[in-house]
């Protein structure tokens, strides 16, 4: 069983208006969610001049499966407006998650980071095929990928669940360097050829140079396993140390999630061929697990996830600083893609 905290710091004076929009406005929906009321309560129970009071709403939700469901439905409109009136009239507001303790959650870490280096320079795109085209734009990359000049390493996925604001392709492109990755994009086999045949099949290509943040290897050697990549930006207005915080959480996952194998983090830079329109991506996260069950069972329901990362994600936590409108797409793969350029350092975990 998880507990829900709400922690909402206001002067006293607009603490009954606030009661009224959580009746009106929010406790019905929520319950809706699979949010159990628990109560409402206010600290200190009397009015004083000298210090605001603070409301407190707890609820209760079954499990982190059901956890995950409640937070599916709460990107609406309607979720964000309710907060945002709350907001005006509140000096400060947090989410929180209780829990019965878990020794094995609860015990940190005690081996270094896996961590890794990354050699040559890759590109990677989330490719949004028109309906009919899938079949002719992965014959064509198959039969011209391999004739472009200086290209390292390719990697074509096909996503499993492309309703999750994912291209139905991930398309990994590895370079010795920038500088070959221009020669290549220059040549007549990407201009005549891989450029067009993208023009004509796909809807949108959100196509990103990778910045490596950090990275890691546990399972250099991992074949017929899941590749994981996200596409994240940081909500306007945000500073470099909220941006800093954010990439040290994500780094952190993999000390407490060994179902990540294999993982890197890279501030994403736009690239030439990225189609006009397509958003302004901030980070690429990718990781790679054996299965994917590590990846929606296991890495799904640790607390790590959605007790502490989600946070960054979510508009009722208090602490959201990531855009909701994010790219989740996953796909399996032959041999390790982020292997092939990771160089392993330190001692593994």
């Amino acid at each position: 069983m998880i507990t829900v905290q709400d922690e909402i710091v206001l002067q006293a004076q607009h603490l009954s208006a606030v009661e009224a929009l959580f009746q009106t406005r929010y406790r019905k929906a929520a319950e809706a969610r699979g949010m159990h009321f628990q109560s409402l309560q206010v600290s200190p129970p009397v009015a004083i001049a000298e210090a605001p009071v603070t409301l407190w709403l707890r609820w209760t939700i079954t499990d982190p499966a059901a956890w995950w469901g409640m937070r599916a439905q709460s990107g609406t409109a309607e979720v964000a407006a309710f907060w945002a009136a709350v907001d005006k009239q509140s000096l400060s507001r947090r989410r929180t998650y209780l829990m019965k303790p878990d020794a094995a959650a609860l015990t940190l870490p005690t081996a270094g980071r896996s961590t890794a280096t990354s050699r040559g320079y890759r590109e990677t795109a989330q490719l949004q095929i028109r309906e009919g085209g899938a079949d002719a734009l992965q014959q064509a990359l198959s039969l011209w990928l391999p004739q472009l000049p200086g290209l390292a390493s390719s990697e074509l996925g096909n996503n499993l669940a492309p309703e999750y604001a994912a291209g139905h392709l991930t398309l990994d492109l590895l370079y010795p360097d920038a500088a070959a990755a221009a020669r290549a994009q220059a040549s007549d086999v990407w201009q005549c050829q891989i450029l067009p045949e993208l023009s004509r099949t796909c809807t949108a290509v959100h196509a990103l140079a990778l910045a490596t943040v950090g990275a890691g290897l546990r399972e250099p050697d991992l074949a017929g396993g899941i590749k994981r990549t996200a596409f994240f930006r940081l909500q306007s207005g945000r500073d470099t140390a909220t941006a800093e915080a954010f990439e040290r959480d994500l780094l952190a996952m993999p000390e407490h999630i060994h179902e990540i194998r294999n993982w890197r983090l890279s501030r994403a830079v736009p690239v030439e061929w990225q189609h006009a329109g397509c958003a302004p991506w901030t980070w690429v996260w990718e990781q790679e697990f054996r299965t994917v069950d590590d990846l929606l069972g296991p890495y799904m329901l640790h607390p790590h996830h959605w007790a502490h990362i989600d946070r960054w994600f979510d508009p009722e936590s208090g602490a959201q600083a990531i855009d909701t409108a994010l790219s989740h797409a996953f796909s399996p793969f032959g041999s390790s893609v982020l292997a092939r350029e990771l160089v392993a350092q330190g001692e593994g975990i």
